[in-house]
């Protein structure tokens, strides 16, 4: 039910009323008795007001439309044919459906007309029958009621039309709305919206599930607690440029976000500056997180720059560092490039099979990384040929030591898994550079023709000895046959 303060409004409209009625009666402007208007008035007050149509559409202003809108109709009849005011009736009816058209939407401006139309004939067919009075000639009341039911009926058609666009409008919205924020709820990237002290004034309903944050705790913190303090200053930053940068800029950058528990993982953040506009007055962020993916490329990276088989560098991965360590070159601390190409690998596949010269490589490769310093560096650049560059060289005879060291370890014979042991041995190809003036290519490809150079020499003393060895066999032979 409506409250006291409703009663006593509409009550006192009535006690106000009384005395205006009395002297619009003794001029003749009312034709109904004064008593009779002022009881009438509060009954159309208090079916105005709000509480009471929320009380006859139980609680809502949207429920039952069509018989607050009847009631209202019939209290605005019943007022203006008591007061002898028939003609206006179109004119006070606008009002009541103007009201409920508002409050209960477009649905109610066609029975608004119909209502209107039909209190507005029985009106003026009251007028004729004499059965309803008029403080004007009938034919002037007829007259003006129509000019004014037309005008009223068109202001109700407008207004329906209105209410109805709005209505869609708000409809489009309402599905826009949620359509998005289903999408919001359910995307796995975080979208975040700060102010220029990089105080949180959005955050999307995705962080509680990517990140195990509350979105409650987060508004009004500051940005830079979702990142983790070793890359606070680098963001810090990147977004102060943003706002520097000034409206519509926008930028992607890499972040390590920290989550609730503690984990750290790599987020890609594009941010989007809109301080400027109205709207938003913010940096609009969309956090995504991208930690496989950079796993990945790093993965496609080291494949890209390693070998499968030993797990060291390839040419590729070699002339990189080559090149960091040519461009550090210095006169008492220069680069060496040694080439190594095994010498009887062919033997040990065509004999014992690729599997076999497969653990040949891989334990070769362990000899030879543990042969070097530890600041040089091994890559295998092709089938049986590795590659050592030793960093901070002073001399050439530090060179020869390793160089010896590693000709030796490569003859070393190697233990197949099936027991069998074979001999390899390698040529070794020396370049050197004490400026960062070398190519790493032209220092490759120095060693390269060195290490052919020592493989034919190799080659001429292994056939030197060879011959050496024949010769004295058969002087031996013709020695102890001579004498028989």
């Amino acid at each position: 039910m409506p409250g006291a303060v409703a009663i006593a409004t509409a009550v006192l409209s009535g006690a106000v009323a009384l005395p205006a009625y009395s002297w619009l009666h003794t001029d003749g402007l009312v034709s109904g008795a004064p008593w009779e208007l002022a009881l009438m008035t509060p009954l159309v007050v208090l079916a105005g007001l709000e509480p009471v149509q929320r009380w006859i559409g139980s609680g809502r202003l949207d429920n039952r439309p069509a018989v607050r809108l009847t009631l209202a109709y019939a209290l605005f009849a019943a007022y203006t044919w008591l007061a002898g005011w028939s003609l206006v009736l179109p004119a006070t009816a606008i009002l009541v459906a103007v009201v409920h058209i508002q409050r209960s939407g477009s649905q109610v401006w066609r029975p608004a007309v119909l209502l209107l139309a039909v209190t507005t004939a029985l009106g003026q067919i009251g007028v004729a029958t004499g059965a309803v009075s008029t403080v004007v000639a009938p034919a002037v009341s007829h007259v003006a009621t129509l000019a004014i039911f037309l005008l009223s009926a068109s202001g109700v058609l407008s207004v329906g039309l209105a209410v109805s666009e709005r209505q869609h409008v708000e409809a489009a919205l309402a599905r826009a709305d949620a359509r998005l924020r289903a999408l919001m709820e359910s995307s796995s990237d975080v979208l975040t919206v700060s102010d220029a002290r990089r105080r949180l004034t959005y955050v999307s309903p995705a962080v509680e599930r990517v990140l195990g944050q509350s979105q409650q705790d987060l508004l009004g913190a500051d940005l830079l607690t979702m990142v983790d303090p070793g890359h606070r200053d680098h963001v810090a930053a990147e977004l102060a440029d943003v706002v520097t940068a000034g409206r519509g800029t926008r930028t992607s950058f890499d972040v390590v976000v920290t989550s609730s528990g503690g984990d750290a993982r790599w987020y890609e953040w594009t941010v989007h500056n809109l301080l400027g506009d109205r709207l938003v007055e913010g940096l609009v962020i969309e956090q995504r997180d991208v930690t496989e993916r950079l796993q990945h490329q790093e993965e496609l990276r080291f494949a890209a720059a390693h070998d499968d088989l030993t797990g060291l560098p390839n040419r590729t991965g070699l002339l990189e560092r080559l090149g960091e360590d040519l461009a550090m070159a210095e006169t008492e601390a220069g680069v060496a490039v040694l080439f190594l190409d095994l010498d009887r690998f062919k033997e040990v596949n065509d004999t014992h099979g690729h599997a076999a010269g497969d653990e040949v490589l891989v334990a070769l490769a362990k000899r030879l990384r543990a042969g070097l310093r530890p600041h040089d560096h091994l890559a295998r650049i092709s089938g049986d040929e590795f590659c050592a560059i030793l960093t901070d060289v002073h001399d050439v005879a530090e060179v020869a030591g390793v160089v010896g060291r590693l000709a030796q370890t490569c003859d070393v014979p190697v233990a197949l898994r099936d027991g069998t042991q074979v001999s390899v041995g390698a040529s070794i190809g020396v370049s050197l550079a004490f400026s960062p003036d070398r190519e790493p290519d032209a220092m490759l490809a120095q060693a390269d023709d060195d290490m052919y150079a020592d493989k034919r020499a190799r080659r001429w003393r292994e056939e030197n000895e060879a011959r050496l060895g024949l010769g004295r066999q058969n002087a031996e032979a013709t020695a102890e046959g001579g004498p028989a």
